[in-house]
């Protein structure tokens, strides 16, 4: 199968010896990707706007959560895997 036609239906990586060198994908792909980026930024500057609107009050780790969009139970078990260490 040829890489552009692969690389249609899934992201293609290149190595060379093994190790990863290039990534082939689809234009559509990418044009997503770079999508959920841009408004995963804008997401992170008005949650940022929105704390700095609320200052005067301390939030808890929930509320900070809940207003960066991050599921706070992740972050809750990625904390308990940093303290076993």
């Amino acid at each position: 199968m040829r890489v552009t036609s692969e690389a249609e239906a899934h992201r293609v990586v290149l190595t060379s010896h093994g190790r990863p060198v290039a990534v082939v994908d689809s234009a559509k792909r990418l044009d997503e990707d770079l999508r959920l980026v841009r408004e995963a930024g804008r997401s992170i500057v008005e949650a940022a706007a929105d704390l700095a609107l609320a200052r005067s009050r301390k939030l808890d780790l929930a509320e900070l959560c809940q207003k960066l969009g991050v599921n706070v139970e992740k972050v809750r078990a990625r904390a308990a895997q940093l303290q076993l260490r």
